[in-house]
């Protein structure tokens, strides 16, 4: 059986990082694990995955920034 959140590093990775950002101010550990992370995946990937959201934030926040001035 597949894993819906991702079945190697990058996967999870990054389906964490969207969940992060889904989640927003208010995400926590306890959080993520109620959408589906265990404790493992969450000390594993939890630093790349909060690298990730931010880098993905800051990028939408930007293009957000320059249609508006278009």
């Amino acid at each position: 059986m597949q894993n819906p959140l991702g079945d190697n590093p990058e996967q999870i990775t990054h389906s964490m990082a969207d969940a992060m950002r889904l989640l927003g101010e208010g995400c926590t550990e306890f959080a993520l694990k109620l959408k589906g992370f265990t404790q493992q995946e969450i000390a594993r990937y939890g630093d790349a995955a909060r690298e990730v959201a931010f880098k993905q934030s800051a990028r939408h926040i930007r293009v957000r920034i320059a249609s508006r001035a278009a």
